[in-house]
């Protein structure tokens, strides 16, 4: 805790941008009551308009890295996952519009999600339990990405955007288009994407060579014939390209709509030298040099979803969303197929909006999922497993005077059907029977309103986690993180019992948000190095364990408008993650402080945001400090206005200091760090 205080004194001391009254017009979908931003007990943040637009990038963990409590765990320029509160992985889950993606990001860092920042019309993000509504995977946090490929409402007019950017780092060129239409009765929806980057451009070599553990290493791999390549001034591959098409038609009632959309996704990047470990086959060579990964992702998915208002005096309105996603993707080792992932599956939502007075309102709901998700080929660590998912949640909401108060539950069971494999390397691994678990989870908020100004926010949450399928029977090697994986059927469900105490401040000069949260984990699982290696890899061996932790930080932002035109923010997070057994939870985002300008005009406007990040003294084990440093970012915006809407050019700068960043979170930090210095131009057209 000796951090967090002058974080909190720093922002109550300094008087966003944010106009107040802004805050109080925006529906927040991803709750189920769909709340104004006030009246969520949650915190939350929401990017949209032309603020998503400044910080919009080409992986999801990117677009949000710098928001409070939120950062990115990248593996190279490809992937980048998103952090919320030190938890990623299995404990945040990435929605589309209310449903999860289905791909198999989770499964391994190298991974990409299979959504695209880029087509989004907002992102909205639950810091800290939503498992109510979105199952056991988002015990951590929820990050949900709303588009309009199934559209709501009727078009009055034909409307659209084309936007197209360039990126000096990497010689990146991106088109992105969207068209919206219809009449009384039906809607329409039309977008796609196109993007293509080159190597990545950094400042100094992309291997830590003072690194002294890798230093050694290369030195024996030297005398072996296996000098591994560092590059200087740029990462080598970490070429990318990305192509998608999406769209979507609606029937438009007076009571509601229905609709379906279809989307095609395809992803291609490499992931940098030195990330991939393989295994040596007997009788290979020696001086036989290692070939570059390229991960090559596809994905198909169909969405339904309608509304219907009932119009009733107790039931109020239906709401239903149901998808299917096949995706694959191949890791390719030069042009040799490596491991072929797959998830293909189906997920549904229903949920029964009611009020019982003027004062009492609440939602309950039915969530399942059904999948297949396989691994095949020579480096193939999870075995095909079948997975099914079934959700009941319950949500009420109670107004009283200046309080609100909210209270839910939900009971979940999960079922996996491994295939039964040889796995005599992994004693605790038994894919012989089948595994059952029954998360339960538990919350409460209150909300109370002390003044038009004044709001004061307390949750407490008692939210389970059933085991993730690789936790349960991951056996053998893992390429992408250089570790050989053994799983335990026997793991029980990760119980997280979380505090959140908030104060936020709302008036007509300034606004001041103060968050302090405190999570204690009961099983908290979780990936130890066992001290030994596999005999056949020589990668050293990690457990799937469970342990008890805490997670507890502090959150806060001041946002002062000093003139019509000019208004600036200060902002800070901090979060400390320990295990009850003395060592630290690895690879969590250090304390960071910051500093956001911007000035307005009728036609422009132009931002600066200057982040100092720390150092991370707590990395965990097996795992390297990184040095702390400072980033700076600047956008200029012109906006030029025509008969049918406007264009708007754009110049952002990114990492202007050209820092050479080692991110905490980032598996790759010692041999990819993080883009150099960045100007991104670019023209978006809206009509």
């Amino acid at each position: 805790m000796r951090h967090f205080t002058p974080l909190v004194m720093g922002a109550l001391l300094l008087p966003t941008f944010s106009n107040a009254a802004d805050i109080h017009e925006v529906i927040i979908t991803s709750s189920p009551l769909e709340k104004t931003e006030d009246l969520v007990g949650q915190p939350i943040n929401v990017l949209s308009g032309q603020q998503l637009r400044n910080k919009v990038a080409s992986t999801l963990g990117d677009t949000l890295s710098g928001e409070t409590g939120i950062s990115s765990a990248s593996f190279g320029p490809g992937v980048g996952y998103p952090v919320i509160r030190g938890q990623t992985g299995n404990r945040v889950k990435v929605l589309q519009d209310n449903l999860g993606v289905l791909d198999a990001a989770s499964a391994s860092p190298d991974h990409a999600n299979g959504i695209e920042a880029l087509i989004a019309e907002r992102v909205e993000v639950l810091r800290g339990p939503a498992t109510l509504r979105f199952g056991s995977g988002a015990i951590g946090g929820v990050v949900n990405v709303i588009d309009n490929r199934i559209p709501t409402r009727r078009a009055e007019r034909t409307s659209g955007a084309l936007e197209l950017r360039h990126d000096t780092v990497n010689e990146g060129n991106t088109g992105v288009f969207k068209l919206d239409g219809g009449g009384q009765s039906l809607a329409w929806h039309l977008d796609g994407l196109y993007r293509d980057s080159d190597n990545v451009e950094i400042d100094g070599f992309a291997i830590h060579e003072e690194h002294e553990e890798e230093e050694h290493e290369e030195e024996e791999h030297e005398e072996e014939g296996h000098e591994e390549e560092n590059t200087n001034g740029f990462i080598a591959n970490s070429d990318t390209e990305a192509w998608s098409l999406t769209g979507g038609v609606s029937l438009i009632t007076d009571s509601g709509f229905w609709g379906i959309s279809v989307s095609q996704l395809e992803n291609e990047y490499g992931i940098p030298p030195g990330a991939h470990a393989h295994e040596e086959e007997e009788g290979e060579e020696e001086e036989e040099e290692e070939e570059l990964i390229r991960i090559d992702m596809e994905q198909t998915r169909i969405d339904l979803k309608g509304e219907h208002a009932l119009g009733a005096d107790f039931f109020k309105k239906l709401k239903i969303r149901a998808g299917y996603n096949d995706y694959q993707h191949t890791e390719l080792e030069g042009s040799e197929i490596g491991t072929v992932f797959s998830n293909e599956g189906w997920e549904g939502l229903a949920e029964l909006t009611h009020a019982h007075a003027d004062n009492w309102r609440g939602v309950t709901g039915i969530q399942w999922q059904v999948n297949e998700f396989s691994a095949v080929g020579e480096e193939a660590f999870i075995p095909q497993s079948d997975i099914s998912r079934v959700g009941i949640f319950l949500v009420e909401e109670i107004t009283h005077n200046d309080w609100v108060f909210e209270a839910g539950a939900r009971i979940e069971d999960q079922h996996v059907d491994p295939e039964q494999i040889a796995n005599s390397e992994c004693p605790n691994v038994d894919t012989s029977d089948e595994v059952d678990h029954q998360p339960f989870s538990l919350s409460g908020s209150a909300i109370w309103h002390a003044t038009e100004e004044n709001h004061f926010t307390l949750g407490i949450a008692r939210a389970q986690r059933a085991p993730s399928v690789e936790e349960l029977f991951s056996c053998g090697a893992h390429p992408a993180t250089g570790t050989f994986d053994r799983g335990d059927s026997g793991l029980t469900e990760e119980t997280s019992l979380n505090f959140d105490v908030g104060y936020q401040y709302h008036g007509k000069m300034f606004d001041i948000a103060v968050q302090f949260f405190y999570n204690s984990f009961d099983d908290y699982i979780y990936q130890q190095e066992q001290g030994i290696e596999n005999a056949e890899s020589g990668l050293p061996i990690f457990d799937y364990v469970q342990e008890e932790a805490t997670f507890k930080g502090v959150e806060a932002e001041l946002q002062a408008r000093v003139t019509d035109k000019f208004s600036f923010r200060v902002f800070g997070d901090s979060v400390r993650a320990t295990l009850d057994n003395g060592g630290d939870v690895p690879r969590i985002t250090p304390q960071r402080f910051g500093f956001e300008g911007r000035l307005t005009d009728d036609n422009w406007d132009a931002n600066l945001v200057l982040t100092s990040v720390l150092k991370q003294d707590h990395p965990g084990e097996s795992e390297e400090e990184t040095d702390g440093y400072t980033l700076l970012n600047a956008t200029f915006n012109y906006r030029i206005p025509h008969n049918t809407g406007e264009w708007l050019i754009f110049i952002r700068g990114e990492n202007l200091l050209d820092e050479q960043i080692r991110n905490a979170t980032s598996f790759l930090r010692e041999v990819a760090p993080e883009p150099g210095l960045n100007i991104t131009v670019g023209a978006r057209l809206a009509f």
